[in-house]
C-alpha cells in the first residue's frame, strides 16, 4: 500500500525476541497511522486498567502515511502507552527527524513489550533489528547517550528520570525534541530500554506524485499566508504566544492564582530574539521552523517551558528558565509537568526561594523528590487537593480555561487529561484561526470542541505538527492522504476517522475505570469570578449529545456500530 508499508516490528524484551508482522489493511483504512494506529495496537497488545509500569504495558512508536514525504510539517511520529501519570491511554505527537528515519527504514509501527533483564537499546537499520546491551549507557543523560550512539543513526533515548521511573519522564529524540507529556520515558525505563537508534535508506513511495506535489505546493502557500505561522512562529517561535495571552488576560501565573504576569515582557519571543543569537532548528520538512537554538547549539525554551518555569512559578529570569529547560531535556523530563509540579510545591511551601529551583529540578530528575509522581499525586499526599490544577492527573498548561470556554470543555473531555493539544481551542478563541470566536461564551462550543478533537486526531495520525491546525483543515488533509495512498477520501470520511479514534480512546479509558466524574476541572476554576458551574455542566451534557454518548459519557452501541468499532464495554 502506498503511504503504508504495513511493517510492524514486535519486540518482546522479556523473551529477547524480535518478530515482524504486517498490519491489517483495515487498520490503516480505519485508523490511518500515528496516534490512531498506536491506540488500536495498544488495544491489541495491552490490557485496559493494567499498571502502567507493568512489563505488559506496551510502548508503541508509529509513523503515518505522510511521514517522510515532502508534505510540510509531516516529519512527526507518535508514541503511545498507558500513561504512568494519568493511567489513560496516552499518545504524544513528536517532532524532529526520528519519525522520518523510521519511515525510511520501512516501519509503520514498533511495538515494545516485556522487560529486559539488563539495560538494552534497539538498533534498527532497514530490515535489520537488534537488541543490544546498554549497561555502558545506563546512568547517562540524553545528551551524552545521543553523542555515543548518533553515528549509528537517529537516536531516541531516556535520561536518568526515565531510569528512575519518574512519572513525568519523557523520551528525547534528535537531542532537542521529546515525546512530550504522559511519562513515556518512565515506561521505557521500566522495560530497561535506554534508547532506540534508527537508520533508513528507503524512499517513501507516493501513489500519485504529481497530484500530491500540487497539493503540497498549495499547502505551503496556505502556511505562508497564515500570519500566526509565517510571521509569528517563524520569527519568534512559540514564545510569541506569551505576550498575546497575557494581553488577553488568559496567561495564568502563580499556579493559576492570577491571570496575568507583570514580567511577561521579559520572557516573550521578542525578548528571546533580543537576548540570544538565534539559529533555526526546524523539524523535517517544516517551512515554519518554530524550534530554535542559541549559537551554542542548546535549544531555546518553547512557550510551554517559558510559562511553566516563568509566570506559573512567579519567575521572570529568562536565563534561569533556559537552564531549567535544558536540565529537563538532559534528564528526560517534561518541562511543563515539571514546572507545574514545582508551582504546586511552592504554593504549599511559600517560603521557598527562587534560587532553589534548579536544585529541585535536579532532585526530580534523579528520582529523589515527592514531586516525582506529578503535582496531583503530591497534593493528594499532603492533603492539599484544593491547590490542584490537573485534569485526570495531567497538569494544565499555560492557557487559562476561566476565560476560554472552548478550552475549558476541551481540557475536561480530553482523553489524556489536561492537554491543550487534544483540541487547540486557543486557535479560534485567541488567534482567530480559522475564525475568531467569543472566547467567554459557552453557547455552540460543545460542537466545535468535538470537531477540533476529531480534526486533531486525524493530524496526529497522519502524523503532522499540531501547529498545522492554524492553517489547514480536513480539506487539505484528505487531499494529501488521497494522493499519497491512491485511496480517495472525502473531508467527511476523514473527520469520521478522527471521531473513530477519539471514541476508541474513550472506550479504553472507560474500561480502565474512568467515568464522567473525571470530565471536569479542578475546583479552583469554579470559585470567585471563575467558571459558572451550571453553564459548564450544561455544555458538557451538550458535548455528550453531539458525541453520541449517553448521559454518563459512554459511547452508545449505536454510535460504536456507526463508527465500526467492534469492542465491547464491560459495563455497557
Amino acid at each position: 500500500m502506498f503511504g503504508w508499508t504495513g511493517r510492524t516490528i514486535i519486540i518482546d524484551l522479556g523473551n529477547n525476541s524480535v518478530t515482524e508482522s504486517r498490519t491489517k489493511k483495515t487498520y490503516a483504512e480505519k485508523f490511518i497511522g500515528g496516534r490512531g494506529l498506536g491506540c488500536r495496537l495498544t488495544e491489541d497488545y495491552a490490557v485496559a486498567g493494567m499498571e502502567p509500569l507493568d512489563p505488559g504495558n506496551t510502548l508503541i512508536f508509529t509513523t503515518g502515511p505522510l511521514t517522510g514525504t515532502s508534505a510540510p510539517m509531516s516529519g512527526h511520529f507518535a508514541v503511545t502507552c498507558i500513561s504512568p501519570l494519568t493511567s489513560t491511554v496516552f499518545s504524544s505527537n513528536t517532532g524532529g527527524y526520528f519519525g522520518a528515519e523510521m519511515k525510511f527504514a520501512g516501519i509503520d509501527a514498533l511495538v515494545i513489550t516485556g522487560k529486559a533483564e539488563t539495560p538494552v537499546y534497539l538498533q534498527i537499520s532497514d530490515e535489520e533489528v537488534e537488541i543490544m546491551p546498554a549497561e555502558h549507557l545506563w546512568g547517562k543523560n540524553t545528551a551524552e547517550t545521543t553523542t555515543l550512539l548518533e553515528t549509528k543513526g537517529n537516536v531516541a533515548c531516556i535520561g536518568r528520570a526515565g531510569e528512575k521511573l519518574v512519572s513525568m519522564a519523557n523520551i528525547v529524540n534528535d537531542r532537542m525534541y521529546s515525546s512530550g507529556r504522559g511519562g513515556h520515558g518512565a515506561v521505557a525505563g521500566s522495560k530497561n530500554l535506554k534508547a532506540i537508534v534508527v537508520k533508513g535508506t528507503n524512499v517513501v513511495e507516493v501513489a500519485e506524485p504529481d497530484s500530491f506535489e500540487s497539493v503540497v505546493g498549495r499547502v505551503k502557500k496556505l502556511l505562508v499566508a497564515n500570519p500566526p505561522s509565517s510571521r509569528g512562529l517563524s520569527t519568534y517561535g512559540s514564545p510569541v504566544f506569551a505576550d498575546l495571552l497575557d494581553y488577553m488576560g488568559t496567561l495564568p501565573a502563580h499556579n493559576f492564582r492570577e491571570r496575568t504576569f507583570a514580567g511577561t515582557g521579559k520572557l516573550s519571543g521578542e525578548a528571546i530574539n533580543k537576548n540570544y543569537r538565534i539559529k533555526p532548528a526546524p523539524c523535517y520538512a517544516c517551512p515554519v521552523g518554530c524550534r530554535r537554538t542559541s549559537e551554542d547549539g542548546k535549544p531555546l525554551p518553547d512557550f510551554d517551558s517559558i510559562w511553566a518555569f516563568g509566570p506559573n512559578i512567579g519567575n521572570d529570569d529568562l536565563e534561569l528558565i533556559r537552564e531549567m529547560d535544558s536540565l529537563c531535556f538532559d534528564y528526560g523530563l517534561d518541562p511543563l509537568s515539571c514546572g507545574a509540579s514545582i508551582a504546586s510545591y511552592m504554593e504549599v511551601n511559600p517560603w521557598m526561594h527562587i534560587d532553589e529551583l534548579k536544585g529541585l529540578v535536579l532532585e526530580i530528575g534523579n528520582g529523589r523528590h515527592d514531586l516525582c509522581r506529578g503535582a496531583h499525586a503530591y497534593l493528594c499526599a499532603v492533603k492539599k487537593e484544593e491547590y490542584s490544577t490537573s485534569v485526570k492527573g495531567l497538569e494544565l498548561p499555560g492557557y487559562d480555561p476561566r476565560d476560554m470556554a472552548g478550552m475549558a470543555i476541551a481540557y475536561a473531555t480530553s482523553n489524556t487529561g489536561g492537554s491543550h493539544l487534544s483540541a487547540f481551542m486557543a486557535a479560534p478563541e485567541i488567534m482567530g484561526k480559522p475564525m475568531l470566536l467569543d472566547r467567554k461564551r459557552y453557547e455552540g462550543k460543545a460542537a466545535l470542541v468535538q470537531y477540533f478533537q476529531n480534526l486533531t486526531a486525524v493530524m496526529d495520525s497522519l502524523v503532522m505538527c499540531p501547529f498545522s491546525i492554524l492553517a489547514l483543515d480536513e480539506v487539505e488533509l484528505c487531499e494529501m492522504l488521497s494522493h499519497v495512498t491512491g485511496m480517495k477520501y472525502s473531508a467527511e470520511e476523514i473527520l469520521r476517522t478522527g471521531e473513530r479514534i477519539y471514541n476508541l480512546e474513550r472506550i479504553f479509558n472507560i474500561r480502565s475505570g474512568f467515568t464522567s466524574k473525571d470530565d471536569s476541572l479542578p475546583e479552583r476554576f469554579f470559585k470567585g469570578d471563575g467558571i459558572d458551574r451550571e453553564v459548564f455542566k450544561n455544555t458538557l451534557r451538550d458535548y455528550y449529545h453531539f458525541r453520541g454518548w449517553d448521559d454518563a459519557g459512554v459511547p452508545t452501541g449505536e454510535k460504536l456500530k456507526e463508527l465500526d468499532i467492534a469492542i465491547e464495554i464491560s459495563d455497557q
